[in-house]
């Protein structure tokens, strides 16, 4: 049998990886993390963005690649401003290669001290019935 080039070996390597990943899954191993789950703001006057990294990933760390996947009313945002409104574009959250980046923004109202955003997506059930608990992702502003 002839060796496998750089890219089939690469290729074939991810597959074995994602088939485990799948497998893990299967058995319960899969959990949304958000990135970052709290984060400390100076208080604003302006308009404002944060990102949030959603990905699914197993009790290791490692990141569910096989993943894809188009979660209508998927995520939200709320806030405790007197003034202003934290906003995302779409509550539909759109998983590639098991992550999505949600940008978090907040309009040209004050966000003042204790005052919070919280970003939060959904328990969503999919692969092999396995269910995905809530997650948020806090804002506190300073």
């Amino acid at each position: 049998m002839g060796r496998l080039s750089s890219e089939d070996s690469y290729s074939l390597g991810r597959k074995n990886t994602e088939a485990r990943l799948q497998a893990e899954a299967l058995g319960g191993d899969i959990l949304w993390v958000l990135t970052p789950d709290t984060v400390g703001t100076a208080a604003l006057t302006g308009p404002w963005t944060r990102n949030v990294l959603v990905q699914a990933q197993n009790a290791a760390g490692e990141v569910h690649t096989w993943l894809n996947e188009v979660i209508a009313s998927g995520n939200s945002v709320g806030d405790t401003s007197t003034a202003g409104t934290a906003t995302i574009v779409s509550t539909t959250l759109t998983i590639v290669d098991g992550e999505a980046l949600v940008v978090v923004s907040g309009d040209a109202q004050d966000f003042d001290a204790a005052e919070t955003d919280t970003y939060t997506v959904a328990e969503y059930t999919g692969f092999g019935g396995q269910t995905l608990a809530v997650k948020t992702s806090v804002e506190t502003f300073s």
